[in-house]
């Protein structure tokens, strides 16, 4: 009963991507079948990894920036349809449909911001102690991480650094061992999953090794296969 819901609903959304590009004949690419795209199939393995990652991973530029735009396409066909002279049950439907896979796209985007938000609020002084890892943010990530550095700074000065000696003032000291800046735990095991044989073996220390087999689900400390991650051997789940 649920695949003949999903196909009628495929082919209501389809229909009316059909109907939308009949009339705007010089549009590209497909708006309103973005549930079915390569882009929305990597928006939810983004989100995933992002969720399931102990570190953060670099900004999908490339991929937001079309996501985003499929969206405001979509936000077009809807208001046109809304507005146009055609206000027939079936039209409405269609747009109910296609408002729905609207909202999908948007609760997927605003979920994988969340968690690279929350990373940014636990890492902040690590981020911005470390090049490399600001190079992973978007601008308006780095931007938001910078500022609440600095409401965080003149809050703990108001309530208790001021007090305290200059050389005690630091958020960031690391004298006589002790380490302040908080970083992401990079030992923590994950649950991948092997897209594709990896070469050679996988060393977990103290002489243990592994191999990764395509199809295979692991749970392994997250700095031992990070590397598998980057090159998309593996994938987060």
């Amino acid at each position: 009963m649920g695949d003949e819901r999903d196909l009628e609903i495929d082919d209501l959304i389809n229909n009316l991507d059909k109907e939308y590009h009949s009339a705007h004949p010089a549009t590209n690419g497909s708006y309103l079948t973005i549930q079915k795209s390569r882009e929305l199939n990597s928006l939810i393995q983004l989100w995933t990894h992002e969720r399931t990652c102990p570190d953060i991973l670099p900004y999908a530029h490339e991929l937001l920036d079309t996501i985003l735009d499929r969206v405001r396409g979509q936000i077009e066909v809807i208001e046109e349809y809304t507005t146009s002279a055609d206000s027939s049950g079936n039209a409405k439907l269609k747009v109910l449909f296609v408002e729905t896979e609207l909202e999908r796209v948007k609760f997927l985007v605003r979920g994988y911001l969340r968690a690279r938000i929350h990373k940014i609020d636990n890492y902040y002084m690590h981020i911005l102690n470390n090049p490399d890892v600001q190079r992973k943010l978007s601008q308006s990530e780095l931007r938001y991480t910078k500022r609440r550095a600095n409401q965080l700074k003149r809050y703990y000065n108001l309530r208790f650094l001021s007090s305290l000696p200059q050389l005690l003032q630091r958020l960031d000291d690391t004298a006589g061992g002790l380490q302040m800046v908080d970083e992401p735990d990079l030992d923590e095991v994950v649950f991948i999953r092997v897209l594709r044989d990896a070469p050679g073996e996988v060393d977990l220390g103290n002489d243990d090794k592994i191999e990764l087999r395509k199809g295979n689900i692991y749970v392994l400390p997250y700095r031992v296969i990070r590397q598998y991650v980057d090159d998309g051997d593996v994938q987060l789940v």
